[in-house]
């Protein structure tokens, strides 16, 4: 995060004609376009994509998750102590540390994330609780985005005052180097244990669930004691209808008998 809001400023800020005074002392970067900027920008991109759908699937099936990101978050502050020394290089050989700095970050950075998330995935004690953890990570992880940048600049600004433009490269690698430690005390999950735990909640879903058979079935008899409950009706309808029948036909036989007697 850092290194996406320091690169654009190293690269577009002004070559220094000043005299370096090893081995921290100087300043100035390429003085590249935004132009410029952009193609390189777009050349890392595609790398990005070729670095993260085929070098960390088989460097991942071959290492482990665990080993690939030590080995990638001690990349980091290596990078970030050697990049501003880049533009001390002789002009001949400036795009050449550019694009070797580039490469090194995304090449890290693919490296890093996935197994991050994998591990984070493989870590949760369930599958109930994942969302929640995610969510968590994924909140920490925009904080850093909106303070990374901020301190890192104020830190680079303060280092171009000094006469020390890798002072912001600097700083940000000893918190690299903090990260790197703590890696070292991080254990890989066993994913048997996320795999088991993931069968049984499905089966448990899977006992709750109802058989599709018994909903056809309930279907059928529900229709079938529908039609019974119509047809008893119709009866009852038709018994009233005859019953009133007859009482009218007694009634008018009564009459009759009536009229004779008179």
């Amino acid at each position: 995060m850092s290194f996406d809001q320091l690169m654009p400023v190293f690269l577009s800020s002004k070559v220094s004609r000043e005299p370096a005074s090893l081995p921290f002392q100087f300043t100035g970067g390429f003085g590249m376009s935004s132009k410029d900027e952009g193609v390189l920008m777009v050349a890392q991109g595609f790398y990005a994509m070729f670095a993260q759908a085929v070098m960390f699937p088989f460097l991942a099936r071959r290492f482990g998750c665990l080993n690939i990101f030590r080995f990638a978050v001690i990349l980091w502050p290596l990078l970030y102590f050697l990049v501003p020394y880049t533009v001390l290089l002789p002009p001949d050989y400036h795009m050449i540390g550019i694009c070797f700095c580039l490469a090194w970050r995304t090449t890290a950075q693919a490296l890093t994330f996935p197994p991050n998330n994998i591990m984070l995935t493989n870590s949760a004690p369930s599958m109930l609780v994942l969302g929640a953890i995610n969510g968590v990570a994924g909140s920490t992880a925009s904080l850093c985005r909106a303070f990374g940048p901020t301190v890192t600049g104020f830190v680079h600004s303060k280092g171009l005052n000094m006469g020390v433009s890798g002072l912001g490269w600097w700083i940000t690698g000893l918190v690299c180097i903090l990260g790197a430690v703590e890696s070292f005390f991080m254990q890989e999950p066993k994913s048997n244990d996320g795999v088991m735990e993931l069968m049984d909640e499905r089966s448990i879903d899977d006992n709750t669930l109802i058989d599709p058979l018994s909903i056809d079935a309930a279907i059928v008899a529900a229709s079938r004691q529908q039609e019974r409950s119509s047809q008893d009706v119709k009866r009852i309808f038709t018994k009233t209808e005859e019953s009133e029948g007859g009482l009218a036909v007694d009634e008018s036989l009564a009459g009759s008998l009536r009229i004779d007697q008179r």
